[in-house]
């Protein structure tokens, strides 16, 4: 057993809110469970089964490493996006200096953000040494949920035995819920969609996050490979890559400024999504993610064609084809 760091402070954390149903279909934009926003503020939902209340949208925190981004900016960034309801975080270690950058708002606001992060080892050492690494830069003693960052690269992943063992990153992930280090364990990924029901068959897995978009719904599909029975377990469902991710290093994302509306109001109709989380580096961004998200309206019918058939379209592009690897399957 891993022995309690003496830095770390013991809690004891309590579930609390309303469990988040099941969506029904038809597309609805708002989740089972939101409250009403003030306008031009995002709403909150329940995380799926872990009972925490998060906002609609999250920040995905990878673009603050960029040297262009200060931690005055990133500062800048998170109080705005309290004030604008949202309150979602996701790093890892793996976004270079973002954690560090985040850590001194952090300390200010912990108990104001849902705070999330990610272990890229499969050991129980190295998922030990990694989170106490992201504690420190984040100044803080406890992390709400932990991903097993992008669960479907069987390289790092692939004996399911080991992993979810005593000596695995879930042995580690779940010694820490017990000190009170960690509230929750779940599973993110880009690619390989048929893995990640090796991790919910064990029941150790709380939250899904996963790359879904208009493009990649026709070729990787967690929509329909993995959500449609996620959602049945009532787990919390996270969406990724909503613009398709980085379109370069210097900013922007992969996916035509033109298709930005589009991009988010198809994300928000998922059956059973609870957060969009997306990338975004200063305060501009964020006020504009903002506004798209809480005034998104559901598609007609003849926009839902319109996005599928152009989803369809750039899909089978070389740039979209295997745009987060292989397989697809």
């Amino acid at each position: 057993m891993e022995p309690t760091d003496p830095s770390i402070s013991r809690r004891r954390f309590v579930r609390t809110g309303a469990v988040l149903g099941g969506v029904a279909a038809g597309l609805p934009l708002a989740a089972k469970g939101a409250d009403d926003p003030a306008p031009g503020s995002i709403p909150q939902v329940v995380l799926g089964r872990t009972g925490a209340k998060v906002s609609r949208l999250g920040i995905g925190c990878a673009y603050f490493q960029r040297d262009k981004v200060t931690p005055d900016t990133v500062g800048a960034t998170i109080h705005r996006a309290l004030e604008l309801g949202v309150n979602y975080l996701d790093t890892a270690p793996a976004y270079g200096t973002a954690e560090e950058k985040m850590g001194p708002t952090i300390k200010e606001v912990r108990d104001k953000v849902f705070l999330v992060t990610k272990t890229p080892d499969a050991t129980y050492e190295g998922t030990w040494k990694s989170l106490r690494h992201s504690l420190k830069m984040l100044q803080t003693d406890h992390i709400d949920l932990v991903h097993l960052h992008n669960f479907g690269d069987e390289n790092t992943w692939g004996d399911d035995k080991m992993v979810f063992g005593d000596k695995g990153a879930v042995g580690a992930l779940r010694e820490a819920k017990k000190q009170g280090v960690v509230r929750f364990i779940g599973a993110s990924g880009h690619l390989h969609p048929s893995r990640f029901h090796a991790a919910m068959d064990t029941g150790e897995i709380d939250v899904l996050m996963n790359a879904v978009n208009f493009v990649v719904r026709h070729n990787y599909d967690f929509e329909h490979k993995v959500w449609s029975r996620a959602r049945h377990m009532n787990l919390g469902l996270v969406a990724m890559k909503v613009l398709g991710g980085a379109g370069r290093p210097e900013g922007g994302f992969k996916m035509d400024e033109r298709h930005y509306e589009q991009a988010v109001r198809y994300v928000l109709s998922i059956p059973g999504l609870a957060v969009a989380v997306m990338g975004l580096e200063n305060v501009a961004e964020l006020e504009k993610a903002v506004a798209t998200v809480s005034k998104a309206k559901p598609f007609s019918p003849e926009e839902e064609l319109e996005v599928s058939r152009l989803g369809l379209q750039l899909a089978a592009s070389p740039e979209w084809k295997t745009a987060y690897g292989t397989p697809l399957t």
